[in-house]
C-alpha cells in the first residue's frame, strides 16, 4: 500500500487529491482538516470508502496535528464528534495503519482572505474587515501575523509533525503546493504592487520547502514545490455568497495573470490534480529541491 497524507483536504484542490488518490487500489489516504464535521464536501465523497481517514488538525496549531485525530474501527471512512474523538496522536493513528511509516505527504492548506487579498501595504490604513477592526496599520500587522501562520509557518508545521513517519518510509517524499506569486520577480516584472501579505506570506512558505530540501537531501527526501497554476476552486467554497466573492476573486487573478493578453486558463480541480498526480508519481531523489509546475517543468517566471 502506498499511503498519503493530504493537508488541507475540505475542498478545493485538497478535497480533489482526496477524492483521486482514493481511487487507487493499492493507497490509503490521511485526509487531514480543521473541521472534520464541518467538511460537508469530504465528508460526501469518502463516505463508505475502506482506504480513507479523516484526521482534524489545523497548521497553526502544531499540537493538533500530533494529538487530535479520528478513528473509527468499524467503518471505513469517518468522523467522530468532539466528545468522543480519539486522544492519540496523528502519528500513532497513522502507524496504526501503515505499519509506522508515510511515503507521501501532499501540503495543500493555505489562506486566501477575499476581504484583504488586493491591498497594497499603504492601503491597510483604510481596511475596515471582520477581524481586522481599526482603521490603522494594526489592521496590516493582523492580516500579516494570520497569513503568516497558515502560509508560511503552517508549512513548517506540517512538515515537521509527519517528518518521522516520512524517514522511517522508503519513498520520503514532500510536495509543498507553491504560488508563484511568492516570487519577487514577478512582482517586479509584472508590477503586481497589491497582493501583498498573500505573496509575502507565500514567499516565505517557498523558503521554508526549500530549507527542507536542503536538510534532508543528504537522507534521500524528495522535497519540492509544485504549482497547480490557475484553478477554479469555487464549487466547494461554502455558502452562495462565499462561492460568489470567490468568483470574482478568480475572474480579478485570471484577468491579472493574463497581464493584458490572451486571457490566461483556468483549470477544474480534476484536471489540475490529474495533471499534479503525474508530476507526484514521476518524482526522483534528484528533484528534490525543484519548483516545478502542474506540467513537470521548472517553474520560469512568465
Amino acid at each position: 500500500m502506498v499511503s498519503y497524507a493530504v493537508i488541507g483536504a475540505s475542498r478545493g484542490i485538497g478535497l480533489e487529491y482526496v477524492r483521486q488518490l482514493a481511487g487507487r487500489q493499492n493507497a490509503v489516504v490521511f485526509a487531514i482538516v480543521r473541521d472534520a464535521q464541518g467538511s460537508t464536501h469530504l465528508n460526501a465523497i469518502v463516505s463508505g470508502l475502506k482506504n480513507v481517514h479523516i484526521f482534524e488538525g489545523d497548521v497553526t496549531d502544531y499540537r493538533s496535528l500530533e494529538v487530535r485525530t479520528f478513528n473509527m474501527p468499524t467503518a471505513p471512512a469517518f468522523i467522530l464528534s468532539r466528545a468522543s474523538m480519539s486522544a492519540q496522536r496523528a502519528a500513532k493513528q497513522v502507524r496504526d495503519v501503515t505499519g509506522g511509516t508515510l511515503d507521501y505527504l501532499i501540503h495543500v492548506a493555505g489562506r486566501t482572505d477575499p476581504e484583504t487579498l488586493y491591498q497594497a501595504l499603504d492601503d491597510y490604513s483604510w481596511v475596515l474587515t471582520k477581524t481586522c477592526h481599526s482603521p490603522s496599520m494594526d489592521a496590516l500587522d493582523e492580516d500579516c501575523i494570520t497569513a503568516y501562520k497558515i502560509n508560511t509557518l503552517g508549512v513548517i508545521h506540517g512538515i515537521s509533525a509527519f517528518l518521522p513517519l516520512l524517514r522511517a518510509g522508503p519513498t520520503k517524499n514532500i510536495v509543498v503546493l507553491g504560488s508563484p506569486a511568492g516570487d519577487f520577480r514577478l512582482t517586479r516584472a509584472a508590477s503586481i504592487g497589491d497582493m501583498a501579505v498573500y505573496s509575502v506570506s507565500k514567499a516565505g512558505g517557498l523558503v521554508a520547502a526549500m530549507k527542507y530540501a536542503v536538510k534532508l537531501k543528504s537522507e534521500g527526501f524528495c522535497v519540492v514545490l509544485l504549482s497547480p497554476g490557475l484553478v477554479d476552486t469555487t464549487g466547494t467554497i461554502p455558502g452562495e455568497l462565499g462561492a460568489a466573492t470567490g468568483k470574482a476573486l478568480l475572474d480579478k487573478w485570471v484577468a491579472e495573470n493574463s497581464h493584458g493578453g490572451p486571457v490566461a486558463p483556468c483549470a477544474d480541480p480534476e484536471e489540475s490534480v490529474r495533471d499534479q498526480l503525474k508530476v507526484i508519481d514521476s518524482l526522483k531523489t534528484s528533484d528534490n529541491g525543484r519548483f516545478l509546475t502542474y506540467t513537470g517543468d521548472d517553474y520560469v517566471m512568465p
